[in-house]
């Protein structure tokens, strides 16, 4: 450990703080207006969380739980440098660089792993599906029949409250995984599963989450059960398949007739990708997916693809982790910490036994039936659509339940990336890296 650099990481830090906070006091005599102030906040940001992952790295810790806390510590839970303005104006940044994510998570899959181990990622999914859903569901009702979190009492809210928590336990993050995958170049048998497992899991969860909405209806007396709920989303699923397809396609004869300035086209695929998906209604992730994993696998382009992903996926990963860690909300954390311990420590125990199951059953190797569970623990994106989608529609208490899934969000986003990283070391497919080694 260099404790030299460790030393200037931290004074630049704080250096830079105290400019940005004279800077938003008026006592600098650099001026700013308010049409600029998002913008002035993310350069600051940027700046501090790349730092901050740097610094990370340095303590033996993957950069984006740095980018992460540079967030939280800065956003508006604790010193309040970023508002939660700022946060609203760059969402939409965010948004591309969730399309980034996407196409790099789809090009990282490749069809030859995937044949190779369809039976051991059929397995997990499935035992992941089953048994964390159920498992989750049938304590939850035991937890929150004691827990007397206003708002979410009797019998049927109770039930409908732990339906979706079910469902959000099933849920997990490939934005985090495949940051972790790529800042250690991991490559191997095990990589290949879960990530494999993280993509087939986001497609699942959008089925049961959409059949689970479809039971909380009824139960609530709100609409009566109705298939053409369910046709609608699989409908919207296929769609998505099909526009990530196209996409893809498109794609390729870029690579193909063009193949010049990849680092900046990739950029404009994920914004142009988060354009069309917005405009259409489509599922922006698994349509970002598909394309990538359509470049990849039905063309020789795909290296190219790789190769811009690899050069700009830097800053494109410290914005979107530091304006997500940003994005967290604590305040309701005091109030449900009880309740929110119960369910992250119930969730990581049903995650480390469905998938040590799923891989035993399938004759997996003896590092993905110990160390695979690592690797599917965080959980974002979609996790906070789901909170926001059920506080929109019932409000009374899908508002309170919100502020339980956004604390699970954030420590699981905090720990997760950390024994991620920890699994993969253990598994042979990264080396133990010093700070130095980024």
């Amino acid at each position: 450990m260099n404790w030299r650099a460790i030393g200037s990481l931290l004074l630049n830090i704080i250096a830079i703080s105290v400019l940005f906070f004279l800077i938003l006091t008026g006592s600098s005599t650099v001026s700013h207006s308010a049409a600029i102030a998002p913008y002035l906040a993310l350069g600051f940001l940027i700046i501090v969380a790349y730092l901050t992952g740097i610094l990370a790295r340095e303590l033996g810790f993957p950069a984006l739980t740095g980018n992460l806390l540079a967030g939280i510590v800065f956003g508006p839970s604790l010193l309040g440098f970023i508002t939660k303005s700022n946060i609203h104006s760059l969402e939409f940044i965010n948004t591309i660089a969730l399309s980034f994510i996407a196409l790099s998570a789809g090009g990282e899959l490749k069809l030859k792993s995937l044949r190779e181990n369809a039976s051991v990622i059929s397995g997990i999914t499935l035992s992941h599906t089953v048994l964390i859903f159920g498992g989750t569901l049938v304590a939850m009702v035991s937890f929150l029949n004691i827990s007397g979190i206003q708002g979410i009492a009797g019998s049927r809210i109770i039930w409908m409250a732990s339906i979706v928590l079910a469902v959000v336990a099933v849920a997990k993050s490939p934005a985090s995984t495949i940051a972790v995958i790529n800042e250690y170049k991991a490559r191997g048998p095990f990589t290949d599963v879960v990530l494999g497992v993280t993509m087939v899991k986001d497609v699942v969860v959008l089925l049961i989450f959409a059949v689970s909405m479809g039971i909380i209806r009824g139960i609530s007396g709100a609409a009566p059960f109705s298939l053409s709920f369910l046709f609608h989303t699989f409908g919207d699923i296929f769609l998505s398949i099909g526009a990530g397809l196209v996409y893809g396609g498109l794609m390729i004869l870029f690579y193909r007739f063009v193949a010049r300035e990849i680092t900046v086209f990739i950029v404009i695929a994920a914004f142009l990708a988060n354009e069309l998906a917005s405009f259409a209604g489509l599922e922006q992730m698994l349509m970002c997916m598909i394309a990538g994993f359509v470049v990849q696998n039905f063309s020789r382009q795909g290296a190219l693809m790789i190769e811009g992903i690899e050069k700009s996926h830097l800053p494109i990963y410290v914005i979107f982790f530091s304006i997500a860690g940003a994005g967290l909300d604590f305040s309701y954390f005091g109030s449900v910490y009880i309740l929110v311990t119960l369910f992250v420590l119930l969730r990581v125990g049903l995650i480390f036994f469905s998938t040590f199951l799923g891989a035993k059953l399938t004759g997996a190797s003896p590092a993905i039936r110990k160390f695979a569970w690592t690797g599917f623990l965080t959980n974002a994106g979609l996790t906070l659509s789901i909170a926001i989608i059920v506080e929109k529609a019932f409000p009374d208490w899908g508002r309170p339940l919100k502020s339980i899934i956004i604390s699970a969000i954030a420590i699981n986003q905090l720990v997760g990336p950390v024994l991620f990283k920890i699994g993969l070391v253990k598994s042979g497919e990264v080396r133990p890296q010093s700070g130095r080694d980024r």
